[in-house]
């Protein structure tokens, strides 16, 4: 049976990232690897173009277990991307997180419809990631304190 949600094993997460500005990039980065350590494996793809012609090479042994994609592309790519990965068998059930500036609630509502996961603001929070990895169960949730 194949689940949809990703699994830390011994080679840890793969994670495609779709962001075109590299300091967005180096940020989300930081993050994904103080979160899920150095066991993650991250791609990086920094154009639509760039992430759909990886999408469509993706098979169900090679998909990543978390996607995350710039709302704001040039050209609306953003939105390309989403529906590429809805589109892709191996990839439509990969949970996705959109990251974007966008406060408009017809990008965000949209976003959904394109299979989103969960909508993160920018500049990307540690706190903001850590809740929605918990939520997806990338990671366990946090022990209470006794």
């Amino acid at each position: 049976m194949q689940t949809d949600t990703p699994q830390v094993g011994p080679s840890g997460i793969r994670v495609f990232l779709v962001e075109d500005n590299a300091e967005h990039a180096f940020i989300a980065l930081t993050i994904v690897r103080q979160l899920l350590g150095g066991m993650a494996e991250v791609v990086v793809a920094e154009s639509a173009d760039e992430a759909i012609g990886l999408i469509a090479q993706f098979t169900e042994g090679d998909r990543p277990d978390l996607i995350m994609v710039d709302l704001r592309l040039p050209d609306d790519g953003g939105f390309g991307v989403l529906s590429t990965i809805h589109e892709n068998s191996p990839c439509a059930r990969v949970p996705i997180f959109v990251i974007t500036s966008s406060l408009y609630d017809r990008d965000i509502a949209l976003s959904y419809e394109l299979g989103a996961s969960a909508v993160l603001s920018k500049p990307l929070s540690r706190a903001s990631l850590r809740e929605e990895l918990t939520r997806v169960g990338a990671l366990p949730p946090r022990a209470l304190p006794a």
